[in-house]
């Protein structure tokens, strides 16, 4: 996994395993098995898969201010989670769509799934602050 300078890996972003894609908007976690929330199943925990929506929603927001040749700061202000079917120990896909994106906040939609696109795990409504720097 090679940082992005526009968008640097912390340490937990490293913990997470979370990887980009050829599509700038879809970003892939690999299994770890620090990620297992109930290991009798092998089901990832709902916390690392809404981490990731997170991340995702941020990165995602990121490039599209980027591509307004805007520098700004993003930072998430509340996020909707659904958990729609259980994971497996399997990687973890997701997609985000930038709903609108206005002076001062941006509106992400996050979906995961793991076997195929149209089969999602988990889908998240996040609303993110915008800063200028």
């Amino acid at each position: 996994m090679s940082p992005d300078p526009a968008f640097e890996f912390s340490p937990f972003e490293e913990w997470l395993s979370v990887e980009k894609t050829s599509d700038p908007y879809v970003f892939q976690l690999s299994f770890e098995e620090h990620h297992l929330g109930n290991p009798v199943i092998r089901s990832i925990h709902g916390g690392v898969v809404g981490a990731l929506i997170e991340y995702v929603a941020k990165a995602g927001l990121t490039f599209r201010l980027q591509q307004m040749d805007r520098q700004a700061d993003v930072d998430l202000t509340s996020t909707s989670l659904e958990y729609l079917r259980v994971t497996k120990d399997a990687p973890v896909y997701a997609k985000c769509e930038i709903i609108r994106v206005a002076r001062r906040i941006g509106f992400v939609d996050v979906w995961c799934w793991q076997d195929s696109e149209e089969l999602m795990i988990t889908r998240g409504i996040c609303t993110l602050r915008i800063s200028d720097r």
